[in-house]
C-alpha cells in the first residue's frame, strides 16, 4: 500500500536545521533556518504561527456520552479505510478496470488521497502532488490535463480537492509556497479555473463535506494547527495535536470528522486522531495513534 503524503522536502530541511539548533545550539543551524525562511517566502507563514501560538490556545477534549463504544467504532473504520498516497503506478492499479489512468503522463509523481475525487463510475478528478500541481480529469474513455498550476510560480503541488455543490464545482487547495483555495469547473468535459476563495495560507491537506457544510485541516509543521470552515472559523486542535500538521479527514455518521495529524520524523513522528463533532462544534476525542493502526503508514522523513 502506499504511503503517508508528508510535507515537502524544502519544509522538512526547515524543521530538521531547528531541531539541531535545538539540540546544539550551534548558531549556523539557526541562520540556515532563517535563510531557508526568507528563501522559501515562509515570513507571513511563520509569523502566523507565532501569532496563533500566543493568541489561541489548544482546545479542550470534551468527551460525549457513550464515548468508549462511539470511539471504537470510529476508530475500527478509520483504520479500515486510512491511506495515503498513491504512485502512478498505483492510481493504475486501483482505478485502471474503470478509468483511464494509464493514458497519465509517465511522470505523473503521484496523487494523495485527499486530492482524489471519484465520482461513482463517471469520473476521477486527481490531483498531482510533487513538483507537477496538474489536474486530470479520467473517465472511462479520455484522460484531460489541466497545468494551470505550473505556470503560478510556488504552486509546487496539489494537497487536497474537494467536491463543492452539486453542479460540477470543485475546491481545489495548493502548496507549498503558494497556498491558496480555489474554485473550480467540470462542464462539458473540461475542468477550469473560476475563482480564488483565499489567498493566503489555505493549503489545507485535508477536506471533508459534512451535512452541507465544509472543513478544512490546517498543514503546518510544528506549529499550531486548525479545522477551518469556509467562513474563516477556526477550531484549533486539542494540545497532543495542536503542532502536527493534518494528513487525512474521514467523515462518519453525518457528523464527525476524524481527522488523522503527523509530526516529522526529525522531530519524534508521532501521529495522533481526533474527533471533531461539527453539530455541537467541539473536539470529543484526541489521542496519540499508532503507526500500526493505519494501513501503509510511513513517518515523515
Amino acid at each position: 500500500m502506499s504511503s503517508e503524503a508528508v510535507p515537502p522536502a524544502k519544509s522538512t530541511f526547515i524543521t530538521a536545521h531547528l531541531q539541531k539548533f535545538r539540540e546544539t545550539r550551534n548558531p549556523r543551524d539557526l541562520i540556515r533556518v532563517v535563510l531557508l525562511i526568507v528563501q522559501q517566502q515562509r515570513i507571513v507563514e511563520l509569523l502566523y504561527g507565532v501569532f496563533c501560538t500566543l493568541f489561541y490556545r489548544a482546545s479542550a477534549v470534551m468527551p460525549v456520552n457513550d464515548e468508549v463504544s462511539l470511539i471504537s467504532v470510529i476508530k475500527e473504520k478509520t483504520a479500515q479505510v486510512h491511506r495515503g498516497s498513491f504512485s502512478r503506478a498505483q492510481l493504475i492499479e486501483r482505478y485502471g478496470a474503470r478509468f483511464r489512468v494509464e493514458l497519465l503522463p509517465e511522470d505523473f509523481e503521484s496523487a494523495r488521497w485527499e486530492s482524489i475525487w471519484e465520482e461513482g463510475d463517471e469520473f476521477l478528478i486527481i490531483g498531482e502532488y510533487g513538483e507537477g500541481a496538474r489536474l486530470a480529469l479520467v473517465t472511462a474513455e479520455r484522460c484531460v490535463l489541466n497545468d494551470h498550476y505550473k505556470r503560478i510560480r510556488g504552486v509546487r503541488h496539489i494537497h487536497s480537492v474537494q467536491r463543492y455543490g452539486i453542479s460540477g464545482g470543485f475546491l481545489v487547495a495548493t502548496g507549498d509556497t503558494k497556498k491558496f483555495l480555489d474554485l473550480w469547473m467540470l462542464q462539458d468535459g473540461q475542468i477550469s479555473f473560476t475563482r480564488r476563495l483565499k489567498k493566503h495560507l489555505a493549503g489545507f491537506t485535508a477536506a471533508a463535506e459534512v451535512n452541507g457544510g465544509y472543513y478544512f485541516g490546517t498543514d503546518f509543521s510544528s506549529r499550531p494547527n486548525y479545522i477551518t470552515t469556509l467562513d474563516g472559523t477556526k477550531y484549533f486542535y486539542p494540545s497532543k495535536a495542536y503542532n502536527l500538521y493534518v494528513t487525512a479527514f474521514y467523515s462518519f455518521f453525518g457528523r464527525y470528522i476524524v481527522s488523522v495529524n503527523n509530526e516529522l520524523r526529525v522531530v519524534g513522528g508521532r501521529k495522533t486522531l481526533s474527533v471533531f463533532d461539527t453539530v455541537e462544534r467541539r473536539f470529543i476525542y484526541c489521542d496519540f495513534w499508532a503507526a500500526e493502526n493505519s494501513v501503509g503508514s510511513r513517518q515523515a522523513a
